[in-house]
C-alpha cells in the first residue's frame, strides 16, 4: 500500500477555518478547536497543513509541566536546529511572544485535551500578546477542559468536528491507496464496520489488498470483505 493522504471534508473545513484566522489580522483572531475519536483524521489534517503553509506544531506529551511544555513550545517557534531550551516557564513565554510578535504564524497544539487548564491559559496570555491563532487538537473531553474558562470559549473563532469518513471518501482511499476498486455498498459496510475510523480502514485495505494480490484481482467483492472483516474483531472502545 502507499501512503496517501485524501481530501475529507473534515480536512477542507480545517483548511478554511486556519485560513481565516491566520489571515484575520491581529485584532480578529482566534482559537480553532478540531475535536472528534481517535482515528478521524485531525493529526493528519493539522500535520499537512503545518508542513505546507507553515507554523509551530507542539504534540503533547502526558504530563508536562508549564516548563516542559513552554520550553518544548519555544524550541517549536524558533523554527531552527537549534538544541531544546533550558529557561524557566516564564521566559519561554516572553521569548515566545517576542518571537511571535516579528513573525505571526500559527500555533498547533495536538493530543490538547491532555494539557491542564493552566497551560491553555498560558496560550490564551501568547494569543493576547501577539494575536497568532491558536490550534487546539484533541478528542471530545477537551469541550470538557475549556468549559472550566467561558474567558477562553470566547476567543474559539471556529469549531470543526471530525466524524466518520463517507462511504466515498473509504473507496476514494482504497483506490489511491490500494488500487482497489470498493463498489459503494461494500464501501458502505466498511464505513460501518470500522466506524469510520480511518486507522482501522486502513488495516482492512491492507488485508484486502493481500486477497487481491493473491486472487488477481483487485475489484473487492463480498467474499473478499466477509473474509478481510473474519480476520480481526474491528472492535472499539
Amino acid at each position: 500500500m502507499r501512503e496517501t493522504i485524501i481530501e475529507t471534508g473534515a480536512m477542507t473545513r480545517f483548511d478554511n477555518a486556519v485560513d481565516e484566522v491566520v489571515g484575520a489580522g491581529r485584532n480578529l483572531s482566534g482559537f480553532v478547536l478540531a475535536y472528534g475519536q481517535a482515528g478521524r483524521g485531525k493529526s493528519v489534517a493539522a500535520d499537512r497543513y503545518h508542513i505546507q503553509r507553515g507554523g509551530a506544531y507542539v504534540r503533547v506529551w502526558q504530563g508536562w509541566s508549564q516548563t516542559s511544555f513552554l520550553q518544548r513550545l519555544l524550541f517549536e517557534v524558533r523554527g531552527k536546529n537549534m538544541d531544546m531550551p533550558r529557561h524557566t516557564g516564564n521566559r519561554c513565554k516572553e521569548l515566545i511572544v517576542s518571537l511571535l510578535e516579528e513573525n505571526r504564524q500559527p500555533i498547533f497544539i495536538d493530543e490538547a485535551d491532555r494539557l491542564k487548564i493552566d497551560r491553555i491559559e498560558d496560550l490564551r496570555d501568547i494569543h493576547e500578546m501577539t494575536g497568532a491563532p491558536v490550534i487546539l487538537i484533541g478528542e471530545e473531553g477537551i469541550f470538557g477542559l475549556l468549559s472550566e474558562r467561558r474567558r477562553i470559549w470566547s476567543r474559539v473563532a471556529y469549531e470543526v468536528e471530525f466524524g466518520p469518513i463517507s462511504p466515498s471518501e473509504v473507496a476514494m482511499y482504497a483506490m489511491q491507496a490500494a488500487g482497489l476498486e470498493v463498489p459503494l455498498a461494500l464501501a458502505s459496510e466498511i464505513t460501518q464496520k470500522t466506524e469510520g475510523d480511518f486507522r482501522l480502514v486502513r488495516t482492512l485495505c491492507l488485508l484486502l489488498e493481500k486477497s487481491a494480490r493473491a486472487g488477481g484481482s483487485f475489484t473487492v467483492d463480498q467474499a473478499m470483505l466477509d473474509t478481510a472483516l473474519s480476520a480481526h474483531t474491528w472492535r472499539r472502545k
